[in-house]
């Protein structure tokens, strides 16, 4: 089964499509860069860490942040389950200014059959 393809862009009068690891890529990827109360139609979709002020995201407590990335995710993301979320430091670059990424691993069914999904996804 296809899925549209976020954010949705049109070419040639088509949506993009992506297989269903993609689609649940992009949906997670969409939950973690959308501040709450920031579309009207589900105030509270998106992700309490654009709550947080960026400094206090190295010296918070780092299983409150997951924890709540994960509720997040469980919440906006029916398809994956045994969700995993990890905080990771690498390389500050001019992409990314913080110097942080989220990782996300847990298990979705495709046609009955179990997967492993697992994305970084860079923040700032």
């Amino acid at each position: 089964m296809d899925y549209l393809s976020l954010p949705l862009t049109l070419r040639k009068g088509y949506f993009d499509r992506v297989d269903l690891y993609e689609s649940i890529s992009c949906s997670v990827g969409l939950i973690l860069s959308t501040r709450p109360n920031s579309i009207p139609f589900d105030p509270e979709f998106g992700c309490l860490i654009w709550e947080k002020e960026f400094s206090d995201l190295y010296s918070a407590n780092k299983a409150d942040i997951r924890a709540g990335i994960r509720n997040a995710i469980d919440k906006y993301e029916k398809r994956l389950y045994n969700l995993a979320v990890s905080i990771i430091e690498i390389e500050n670059t001019p992409h990314n200014a913080l110097g942080l990424a989220i990782k996300v691993s847990g298990n979705y069914r495709d046609d009955g059959e179990e997967k492993k999904f697992e994305e970084t996804f860079h923040v700032g």
